[in-house]
């Protein structure tokens, strides 16, 4: 008799194929974690602290510029996300060292002078959730949400300290500041008187208020439309008051968007206000006043140092400049630095 064969195993197809996937699968991270490291660094010698540019011999170092990058990643173009971010933190140094050279600032400008302020505050917040003492705000901040409280805080000090100092104004120049910007802020809302007609939000509703709409356009009174037998329609009146215009926003924001461009005699279409159908006309409007010059003097003053600010800082990055000491690629590009 010959041989017997030995029968010949068939690979189980779904085993190989799931030892496939996984082989894949590694070699696929491994890939991705070998060109997250490349993007981070091209080179072994950057580290956080190291300069990646400079205005004059303050150094802009490589922790702050990933940190303002991260914060404009989801606005900016990869392409343009490296000189945005420059740009940025130029904007951010120079206010650093205006306030350095007005006694204002927290400390040092380094990278590492900013760590270890963001882990101070964030012991001292921890130890006083710990003993029950309030927390305003977080009681833990990330790097990014710090680096931006310690950059507001900073730019609120020093317009406080410019205010009583080199924009120190009196009252001619807050009054000049007050008819210039007036108009846009300082002009109270119309006080204004509107006759309603109204009914159910619903196809009916809409159908009693469009015949309404018709015989106010055959002429008849406004008066006499929740007098016809068949009409079925509330007649009210409401005055929407100047103090109250944030409260009436809330509630009528509608009525009174559609108010605001009535002038008296004027009457609006079919407006849809919650449960119930308007239409609406208005019957007074008092001339807008403006909110006399003493009772916003200190708004104004808040105005014009802002506005000083902008100049002023504008001007300072204008005359500033900002020396990139390592060029940066794009992150369309492989890394991030060359």
């Amino acid at each position: 008799m010959g041989t017997k064969r030995k029968p010949v195993m068939k690979p189980d197809g779904k085993k190989n194929r799931i030892a496939r996937i996984i082989v894949v699968s590694a070699l696929i991270v491994t890939a991705a974690a070998a060109a997250a490291g490349f993007a981070r660094y091209k080179s072994s010698s950057v580290t956080e602290y190291t300069a990646v540019a400079s205005i004059g011999n303050e150094p802009i170092q490589y922790g702050e510029f990933t940190l303002v990058r991260d914060m404009l990643r989801s606005t900016a173009k990869p392409e343009e996300l490296n000189a945005k971010t420059l740009q940025r933190v130029k904007e951010f140094k120079t206010e650093q060292l205006w306030a350095k050279e007005k006694g204002l600032a927290a400390g040092g400008l380094g990278f590492g002078d900013f760590e270890k302020r963001w882990r101070q505050e964030n012991a001292r917040r921890k130890a006083a959730a710990d003993h029950g003492e309030p927390v305003y705000g977080p009681v833990s901040y990330d790097p990014a949400g710090y680096y931006r409280y310690e950059q507001s805080n900073l730019q609120l000090r020093l317009k406080e300290a410019l205010a009583g100092q080199d924009f120190a104004a009196g009252d001619a120049e807050l009054q000049a500041a007050y008819e210039r910007l007036k108009d846009d802020r300082f002009m109270r809302p119309s006080k204004i008187r509107l006759q309603l007609l109204s009914a159910e939000n619903s196809a009916s509703g809409a159908e009693k208020l469009n015949r309404a709409a018709a015989r106010l356009k055959a002429g008849e009174a406004f008066e006499s439309q929740a007098g016809q037998a068949d009409s079925g329609l509330t007649a009210q009146a409401r005055w929407f008051e100047p103090e109250d215009r944030k409260a009436d926003a809330e509630r009528y924001p509608a009525l009174l968007q559609e108010a605001e461009g009535l002038q008296p005699g004027q009457t609006s279409g079919v407006i849809g206000e919650g449960e119930r159908l308007y239409i609406i006309r208005c019957a007074e409007r008092e001339k807008a006043e403006y909110e006399p010059f003493e009772d916003v003097k200190e708004r104004v003053r808040i105005l014009y140092t802002d506005e000083r600010y902008a100049a002023e800082l504008a001007s300072r990055l204008s005359r500033t400049e900002l020396i990139v000491l390592k060029p940066l690629e794009s992150e369309g590009e492989a890394g991030v630095m060359k």
